[in-house]
């Protein structure tokens, strides 16, 4: 027989009985104005089908069918339920598998009063009765019966249309769609295409169940022979499963892996309580677990102690969970397995870490402080802990001194402070110099049994109750410095090979600590003579600022020495050259004219040279002293230009002033204002070719009056407007002979009437000088 034969017979077994489809819908019809036309429902019944034909993943496509039909009939939900038994009491229900609703309306899909949703709820037999019978329904909510229109009211339903499923000549369910806004009249075309939708939709369904019922029979198979895998495993695996019956805590099953495991056959523990094999330390435990188990309650994987046939102690992981029957538990079912090695491994690697732990604090405390006492209090209290002994101590070979040789110890409350020990004679002392090996680790498991101790060392070990011991040396700087020593004094000990290799790891940061206070000590010492040679240094540099001070002196001595001496005969040249100069109209002299106005101009340079350094000097020392008086800018700059035109007709330049008439006066001092303008034009004169055009302006601007005097020149590179305004500094192309102080005495006179100047220059395209002044009248409202 083929799947699909098998299939169908399998389908009549699992669908229930049910009346014949009748599709003769007419008697259900209610006409209707302004509805889809018939042809959009064709082609969306159409689109539909197709999607429910091409999409493997049938829950998609009926989706889709959804989607498709609620937009061509303008529905506001469209939903596909089921008919089924209530799970429970077995009456006839139905729930909603399928949905698809306008954005402006609310899912009902996942509520739970539309999930095995009995037709007695709400007295829907009769809806039952006409869909089982193959016809369509549509109603108005309003004009249903009471139970009818309560339900269609709690869904915000106001007119539903409902049309039966069929599969195989049965009724599976129905398709719906309803309105939500308006007690809407279905049109026959769309209960017609409904129809057709919904024998569509029951050709999937019947697919979907053929599918399943397929799965069913293959998962069936497929259970058996895990059944059979799993038994095999469970007889040939490492671990031993078992199943205790109810409160009894009987074996009722042991898998044959139990003698592996604990050496008992599995007739041995079967009848038998399961505490035969778990250690008194766990029963507790087990008791525990048993118990939450048997109250349904989940139980994580635990470990316990249990005992072998031989009377080996073994460490056995517990995973149980209850069986359930019919809603009650009636036994305990699980598996446990060896980790003995697994365990003893975890205290190993647990001792390591506390180790490391130890380590790193002890590495911490001595990178963070200097305190060594507090360092090797510390250290011997944690070794001490760690290794749960009686005595820690560190002692220091290198003293004389009996109170400062054990320089730290921990000592349990029982026992004496090594500290109350004392060397008894010189032959004490040789002694143990001669029986401690100062690079050997010392190790005794039982001081009883060592014939070899010298006699004093004896009774030292004896009268401290020395019954094990552990000496470990401390190396600082390659030398002997000590020993950390553990004492056992309740009994004997059999010292492991991680304990002897903790206290060796100990002894380098012991020896760290120790060496890092000796470097302490030497730092403090090197601090000390620091501190000495800094007030000494302080003294001398003290000593240099006061020669450097009667230099100053002696410099602005110098300054107005030279200008003094240099001014009167340099004057008197220039006095003679003009004399010269005014014969040569009327009498002969010796010396040309081009000569004499060279001396003349030369003379007048070094004179102007003297005069600008002294000033800047003096300026730099006791500050400018300027008297401020109320000046109008227009006026003043035009008389400026007055006076500088022979200049500008040398230089064939011309001047453009664009300070308005109408600005506010300012406040300055003219004679010093007077000369940054002539300082400001003729360096742009002195800086550029012939023909420049300068321009002057004036606006105010946050109360205060800014000038510029722009040209049209070479411009000035832009690291040498960083520093133009600094003394001694000169512009690249500079054609004068100055040291630079022009603009350099141009910004003192500025600073000193409380403003600032600056400028703005592109090489090749020109440069702009800006300053600003103080308004006469700051409050004026322009």
């Amino acid at each position: 027989m083929d799947r699909e034969t098998t299939l169908n017979a399998d389908l009549q077994l699992a669908t229930p009985k049910l009346p014949q489809l009748n599709c003769d819908c007419r008697a259900s019809i209610i006409q209707s104005g302004s509805l889809p036309s018939w042809h959009n429902l064709l082609q969306a019944v159409a689109q539909a089908t197709k999607a429910l034909l091409t999409n493997s993943d049938r829950i998609t496509a009926i989706n889709q069918a959804l989607a498709v039909l609620g937009q061509a009939t303008a529905a506001h939900q469209v939903y596909i339920y089921e008919y089924h038994a209530h799970p429970i009491n077995g009456e006839l229900a139905f729930s909603c598998r399928f949905e698809w609703v306008r954005s402006d309306i609310i899912s009902q899909h996942h509520n739970p009063v539309l999930q095995n949703l009995s037709h007695s709820e709400f007295d829907l037999q009769e809806w039952h009765q006409r869909l089982t019978a193959g016809y369509s329904l549509s109603a108005i909510a309003r004009t249903l019966p009471q139970p009818q229109k309560q339900f269609l009211e709690f869904l915000q339903v106001q007119s539903i249309l409902l049309v039966p499923i069929p599969v195989e000549n049965q009724i599976w369910g129905f398709i719906g769609f309803s309105d939500c806004h308006s007690e809407r009249q279905w049109s026959q075309d769309e209960q017609a295409a409904s129809i057709a939708m919904a024998a569509a939709v029951g050709s999937t369904m019947y697919g979907q169940m053929s599918d399943v019922l397929y799965n069913e029979r293959q998962l069936q198979r497929q259970l058996a022979e895990s059944e059979e895998r799993f038994r095999l495993m469970v007889e040939g695996s490492e671990q031993v499963f078992f199943y205790i019956y109810d409160n009894a805590h009987v074996f009722e099953y042991v898998s044959p892996s139990v003698q592996a495991v604990l050496g008992y056959t599995p007739q041995e523990l079967v009848g038998n309580v399961c505490h035969l094999i778990i250690h008194e330390s766990s029963q507790t435990l087990t008791a525990e677990a048993t118990q939450a188990l048997l109250m349904g309650k989940s139980v994580d994987t635990f470990a316990i102690s249990a005992l072998h046939k031989d009377g080996r102690l073994l460490v056995l992981e517990i995973t149980e969970t209850p069986v359930m029957r019919k809603g009650q538990v009636v036994g305990i079912q699980g598996f446990g397995r060896d980790i003995t090695d697994r365990h003893q491994t975890l205290e190993k690697l647990k001792a390591i870490a506390k180790r490391d732990r130890l380590l790193r604090r002890m590495g911490e405390r001595i990178r963070t402080s200097l305190d060594l006492q507090t360092i090797l209090n510390t250290t011997v209290a944690e070794v001490r802990e760690f290794l749960q002994a009686d005595r820690v101590y560190i002692v220091n070979t290198k003293t004389r001194d009996s109170d400062s040789v054990v320089t730290a110890e921990s000592v349990a409350a029982n026992y004496r402070s090594i500290r109350e020990w004392t060397l008894t004679s010189k032959i004490h002392e040789e002694a143990l110099h001669s029986y401690f090996n100062p690079r050997v680790i010392y190790v005794v498991n039982d001081t009883s049994t060592k014939a070899d101790l010298p006699p004093v060392i004896a009774q030292d070990f004896l009268n401290f109750q020395m019954r094990a011991i552990v000496g470990v040396p401390i190396m600082v700087d390659d030398q002997f410095y000590g020993l950390l020593v553990v004492n056992q004094c309740a009994k004997p000990r059999e010292w492991q090979h991680f304990e002897i290799d903790l206290l060796e790891e100990f002894s380098t940061p012991v020896a760290i600590a120790i060496q890092q206070a000796k470097l302490y000590q030497e730092l403090q010492c090197l601090n000390t003579q620091l501190e000495q040679q800094v007030e000494k240094r302080t003294q001398e540099l003290q000593q240099k600022y006061s020669e450097l001070e009667e230099l100053q002196n002696i410099k602005d001595e110098f300054l107005h020495a030279f200008s003094h001496d240099l001014r009167t005969p340099i004057m008197g040249i220039l006095l003679v050259m003009k004399n010269f100069q005014s014969l040569s109209n009327g009498e002969p002299v010796t010396i040309s004219a081009p000569i004499l106005e060279r001396v003349i101009q030369s003379s007048e340079r070094q004179l102007k040279l003297i005069e600008s350094l002294l000033e800047a000097h003096s300026s730099d020392v006791k500050g400018l002293t300027i008297q401020q008086l109320p000046l109008p800018l227009n006026s003043f700059t035009q008389a400026i230009i007055k006076d500088l035109e022979p200049l500008l007709a040398k230089h064939q330049a011309t001047i453009s002033n664009q300070i308005s008439v109408h600005l506010p006066l300012v406040t300055a001092d003219s004679l010093h204002l007077r000369r940054v303008f002539e300082n400001l034009i003729t360096n742009a004169l002195n800086h550029n070719p012939p023909e420049l055009h300068l321009i002057l302006n004036a606006t105010v601007e946050n109360g205060m009056m800014r000038c510029t005097i722009a040209d049209n020149g070479v411009g000035i590179d832009l690291e040498i407007c960083e520093r133009l305004f600094d003394r001694y500094i000169k512009g690249r192309r500079s054609q004068s002979t100055g040291i630079g102080l022009g603009l350099y005495l141009c910004q003192q006179i500025i600073s000193a009437h409380r403003g600032e100047i600056g400028v703005i220059s592109e090489p090749n395209v020109g440069a702009k000088f800006w300053f600003t002044l103080p308004l006469a009248n700051p409050f004026l409202d322009l």
